[in-house]
């Protein structure tokens, strides 16, 4: 309830802001963002019930609303679970106001939002990548080209359409579209879920 109220006054005095409601358990949560439909749901990973599965189910039911996941302590390997789930957004509870901000305009503008050391962590586990892995993932990635591959990996590593397009001398729109065929593919509903896809495959099997 402590860090309820955190929050809450943090983000009471933000323009453009405005809390909807407030529960304690993961099925709570479930419950009033059916009944609520807020823009972004900011999800306790601590809190009483399974909050896995409440962000899954959030996302499954009502999938354009978005969900960050608050952690008292960084674990990648839940980080993965929690974007898997369909998270957009990771980050500590203890986080300043102007971040937490931040990260909810991000999510609410189709970006993700991570604690840079979860992005670290994401990031080491692709570079770790072996050629072998990437070949293997090239033969299983559900039809994908080896140039939506490619920009899959690209967008793993957090570059944008812009910096995506200049790499492989295309048009922004040429990546626009590889990118709406890769998440066709992958049945992905964002570029964060195909991100984890990736992450998935290549590393935890």
């Amino acid at each position: 309830m402590l860090i309820r109220h955190g929050i809450r006054a943090l983000l009471s005095s933000v323009e453009d802001v405005d809390i909807v409601g407030e529960v304690s358990t993961a099925d709570d949560a479930v419950r009033l963002a059916r009944e609520l439909v807020p823009d972004v749901v900011l999800m306790d990973q601590d809190m009483p019930g399974d909050g896995l599965a409440a962000t899954r189910s959030i996302k499954e039911q009502l999938p354009d609303i978005e969900i960050i996941v608050m952690t008292d302590r960084l674990d990648d390997v839940k980080a993965l679970q929690a974007i898997d789930a369909g998270a957009t957004g990771y980050i500590l509870k203890d986080i300043p106001a102007a971040n937490l901000t931040a990260a909810l305009k991000a999510v609410c503008n189709g970006r993700a939002f991570f604690h840079p050391e979860i992005t670290r962590k994401l990031m080491e586990r692709l570079v770790s990548l072996s050629r072998e892995q990437r070949t293997r993932m090239r033969l299983e990635s559900e039809g994908l080209t080896p140039r939506e591959l490619d920009i899959l990996m690209e967008l793993a590593k957090g570059s944008t359409d812009r910096e995506i397009a200049a790499k492989f001398v295309v048009a922004e729109g040429t990546v626009k579209t590889h990118i709406r065929h890769i998440l066709r593919k992958l049945g992905a509903r964002n570029r964060t879920q195909a991100v984890a896809y990736v992450l998935r495959k290549g590393v935890i099997q």
